[in-house]
């Protein structure tokens, strides 16, 4: 699929226990998800259009902060003498 393009899903809840709620995705297995990552309002039966894309902005962002965290700790690594202790 291009990355420009979405991916759309039919979600079905199932039931919805405590903080979480068991879905039906696209007709075929059940997905345990957080309540939270759901509408407001959800109830049991509630039948939700899911859309998941690509951010390639943010996976950009993403993917240039943690090459500066490996940076940044392999620089404090030679500086490092070892050891889990300093008397």
């Amino acid at each position: 699929m291009p990355k420009d393009q979405s991916s759309l899903h039919r979600w079905i809840v199932d039931s919805i226990e405590e903080l979480m709620a068991s879905v039906e995705v696209d007709g075929d297995k059940l997905m345990n998800i957080p309540i939270a990552m759901l509408p407001a309002g959800t109830q049991q039966g509630d039948v939700l259009r899911v859309s998941i894309e690509i951010d390639a902005t943010a996976t950009k962002k993403a993917l240039a902060d943690s090459a500066a965290q490996v940076k940044k700790g392999a620089a404090r690594q030679a500086n490092d003498p070892g050891g889990d202790i300093t008397l």
